[in-house]
């Protein structure tokens, strides 16, 4: 390849590829209500690393609030500067793995497996080019008769990635499985990978010819595995077959230098006591319906064909409820049924929520000095919405505070 001054470059291949704006989330629009779950974030993250990507980039790893403004800065239909869906005006939380008010959801621990494994193996890993012993397979969504996987390899080294999930889609079990990359065959026996298994097996890494539990990080001289749920573990090093591995956790190593932890260990590994295993506290508060819900507004469709989201004024007609301020300024979980819910301080809006089955929260330390009442109003479910709601959602018509 030659540039305009006529040097010669090998071009692109020189670079590294990144991902740039990976699905740790994802916004729920007023029309569509999606709910992600941790495992969809965790299987795309594996897929793009077995694909040749070597960065893992976010949109978005912590979700945010849109800021003051002299009007409402959230996307909309009616604008033709957005992407044509009607977002909260408030919140921003994209369901990422850390969220809105730096709350930590159940992908961030999960998604720490794989940060701790490319911060320590990141240099080895970058690289190994990709390879697809299934590219030939079909590639729609839904193909369930093989195995997804693929490797990475330099000189006599690799990691295998495994990937039998997909979002919505009755994965099954794949049975009589066994890898061969590097000349190494393992296990050695076939084995059954379970539906939902995500992870990443080492080849000839660190002295470990194969194993078959995830490689996590390599810290001091010890290497630490985790044990894949349903997956007997079997690892070959120094000549030895070592099978049916039980998990030590970080009390003593399976064999030398190694340890084997449970995937609990592993999501926790190296975080201080008090970050450990999603420990959080929850606020008792008192609260009382001021008035019930009224006229039920007309869901009108928008310039992009899909549902409208309400206005302000739509919310005069909402069910009422005053929310007492707990002396503790932590954060606040309101679990609602209906359609849609704000939340106001001294007629100031603070946060909104699009119901799709989860809570509504806010962080009771941004609220303004002097705060001793909220005020929550939910416009009911109506019947037959225009909306996509998750299989987890209550679309009883209606609406509920408990």
């Amino acid at each position: 390849m030659k540039e305009g001054n006529g040097r010669i470059t090998k071009g692109d291949e020189l670079y590294p590829f990144f991902t740039c704006e990976l699905g740790g989330g994802m916004m729920t629009s007023y029309h569509r209500r999606v709910y992600v779950y941790p495992q969809d974030a965790y299987s795309l993250a594996i897929v793009k690393l077995g694909s040749g990507s070597n960065l893992l980039g976010y949109y978005m790893y912590h979700g945010g609030t849109n800021p003051e403004g002299h009007a409402y800065l959230n996307e909309m239909q009616r604008t033709p500067y957005t992407n044509w869906n009607d977002l909260p005006v408030k919140t921003y939380d994209f369901q990422a793995p850390l969220g809105e008010f730096g709350q930590k959801n159940p992908h961030y621990y999960i998604l720490r497996k794989l940060h701790l494994f490319m911060h320590d193996y990141g240099e080895t890993l970058a690289s190994m080019d990709a390879s697809f012993p299934q590219a030939d397979k079909p590639q729609t969504k839904g193909i369930d008769s093989y195995l997804r996987w693929s490797y990475r390899q330099k000189d006599n080294s690799a990691f295998v990635f495994v990937n039998n999930y997909e979002r919505l889609q009755n994965i099954t079990d794949k049975k009589g499985v066994q890898f061969e990359v590097c000349g190494v065959k393992f296990p050695q026996k076939k084995m059954i990978v379970p539906a939902g298994t995500c992870c990443i097996f080492p080849v000839n890494i660190d002295g470990i010819q194969y194993a078959t539990a995830q490689i996590v990080a390599k810290r001091d001289g010890k290497i630490y595995l985790e044990q894949i749920a349903g997956i007997p573990t079997e690892i070959a090093v120094d000549g030895k077959v070592l099978r049916n591995v039980r998990a030590k956790g970080l009390v003593s190593p399976i064999y030398r230098n190694i340890y084997l932890l449970t995937s609990a260990e592993a999501e926790n590994l190296f975080l201080p006591e008090e970050e450990k295993y999603r420990v959080q506290s929850s606020i008792p508060v008192s609260f009382h319906k001021k008035q019930d819900a009224g006229l039920l507004r007309k869901i009108t469709i928008g310039v992009a064909g899909v549902a409208e989201e309400p206005v302000d004024a739509d919310f005069e007609q909402a069910a009422i409820y005053r929310i007492d301020v707990p002396s503790e300024k932590g954060l606040l979980s309101i679990k609602y049924q209906g359609d849609c819910a704000r939340l106001y301080a001294d007629g100031k809006l603070l946060a909104d929520n699009f119901y799709n089955g989860r809570e509504f929260l806010y962080g009771l330390w941004r609220l303004p000095q002097g705060v001793k009442q909220l005020e929550l109003r939910i416009l009911p479910m109506q019947a037959d919405e225009p909306v996509y709601f998750p299989r987890e959602a209550d679309t009883t018509p209606g609406e509920l505070y408990d």
